[in-house]
């Protein structure tokens, strides 16, 4: 994670988790619940429902989808992601209502959330207080206002490890950004390069926001096909598991999720073609290039690659920016629908 990421994370803390009172609220509520725990023998049940409501309200609005990915991890790390937004909500509402926990386990695990929010507020505190006087964050609002950054990050089964692997890697990304510039009426040279970083090898791409929005574009309707595609064969699983001896509905099925990912692939290029108004006649070589662009790219994140997003300060009004944020959020919520059933699927073959 860069610095002025990590600086910019602890502003975002401020802003939603501070000044929303989270941690107060969560210690209203469990000084209101203790006081069921410390009861005498025959004194009435006190209500807690006015400050569970509270400690709701706080959190419930509170949205990560601004955040880049690293940003949003460094968040769970800090055990914060897990108790705020609709997560947050019904994490609570099973502790409270859901789990069967006796009153005192259930006041002792909300006194934990709060001791945990304290001492994540501290950490960031402590960040901001080291960083804030090193870095200016404000340097970000001198990029012009339709540039965005594009974080590669070269991990898993496309990880960096060799010169074949960089040579490699990096043609498929020339021909990643070639396809959808020219797309765009732009040429590669137009992508710069702007910053490498260690680890799962993450390279930054400094991008228009147009070429931005259509990459995002392309990751969330492959990440739909996913979807559709490993329902399908969860289904399969399923009927296996149930040992019914079906298989040519097996089959089937399995032909169908076949034929669902080749024909929505497929589809995509077209989608994005005719967004972009190329002709096939007219644009013949714009056209050859984007598809092989989406192939490569969908290939890319299907090995475990990811492509991250963020925009400068500024990027207010810019109608590609703010669909590239809408096509970000449905993706992170994508991905964790696709994890889910990967795993389900995963678990019904072990059956």
């Amino acid at each position: 994670m860069q610095v002025k990421e990590l600086l910019n994370l602890s502003y975002w803390i401020d802003e939603n988790i501070i000044n929303q009172q989270v941690s107060q609220k969560y210690q209203q509520l469990h000084a209101a619940m203790q006081q069921n725990v410390t009861a005498r023998n025959n004194q009435p049940m006190q209500p807690f429902e006015t400050q569970k409501d509270a400690v709701i309200d706080a959190i419930v609005d509170i949205s990560v989808s601004g955040l880049t990915n690293e940003q949003e991890r460094m968040l769970s790390k800090l055990e914060i992601l897990q108790h705020i937004g609709s997560e947050g909500v019904t994490n609570l509402e099973n502790l409270l209502f859901r789990n069967s926990l006796d009153i005192a386990t259930a006041t002792a695990e909300v006194g934990t959330i709060h001791g945990k929010l304290n001492q994540a507020i501290q950490k960031s505190d402590q960040l901001k207080a080291n960083l804030a006087s090193l870095v200016d964050v404000d340097e970000e609002g001198s990029d012009e206002g339709d540039q965005v950054i594009m974080r590669v990050h070269f991990q898993n089964d496309v990880s960096l490890n060799n010169l074949t692997d960089l040579k490699k890697l990096g043609n498929i990304w020339w021909e990643i950004g070639r396809g959808i510039a020219m797309a765009h009426d732009h040429a590669p040279e137009d992508i710069k390069i702007i910053g490498a970083q260690k680890g799962s090898i993450i390279i930054e791409l400094a991008v228009i926001a147009a070429i931005a929005t259509t990459t995002s574009t392309i990751i969330l309707s492959a990440l739909k096909v996913a979807d559709r595609v490993l329902t399908i064969r969860k289904k399969a699983e399923e009927i296996k598991a149930l040992k019914l001896g079906n298989q040519k509905f097996e089959a089937e099925l399995e032909k169908e999720a076949d034929k669902e990912k080749k024909e929505g692939l497929e589809s995509i290029t077209k989608e994005i073609s005719v967004n972009l108004n190329i002709n096939q006649n007219g644009d013949g070589e714009k056209l050859k290039v984007l598809e092989k662009s989406v192939k490569n790219l969908i290939e890319f994140v299907e090995k475990g690659g990811e492509v991250d997003f963020y925009s400068p300060e500024g990027g207010e009004g810019n109608q590609d920016i703010e669909q590239m944020k809408l096509n970000f959020t449905e993706i992170k919520k994508l991905e964790k629908r696709v994890l889910a059933i990967e795993s389900e699927a995963h678990k019904a073959k072990e059956v």
